[in-house]
């Protein structure tokens, strides 16, 4: 007995041109100076991480 494969050859269709979406700007939230370093948090970023960051940034500064 024989095996006998088909071969399936893939089809690409071409996508239409994409919907225009907003234009992602980043957004300060918080601007912090701590002695010759400025900070500065923006929107979406991840409160603890940010909080982690501005305690060492200050402790170190001095």
């Amino acid at each position: 007995m024989e095996e006998k494969h088909d071969i399936v050859a893939p089809v690409f269709k071409a996508k239409g041109k994409p919907v225009s979406k907003a234009k992602i700007s980043s957004q300060p939230v918080v601007k912090r100076k701590a002695g010759n370093i400025q900070l500065t948090i923006f929107k979406g970023t991840n409160p603890s991480l940010a909080a982690e960051i501005v305690k060492a940034v200050v402790r170190y500064a001095h």
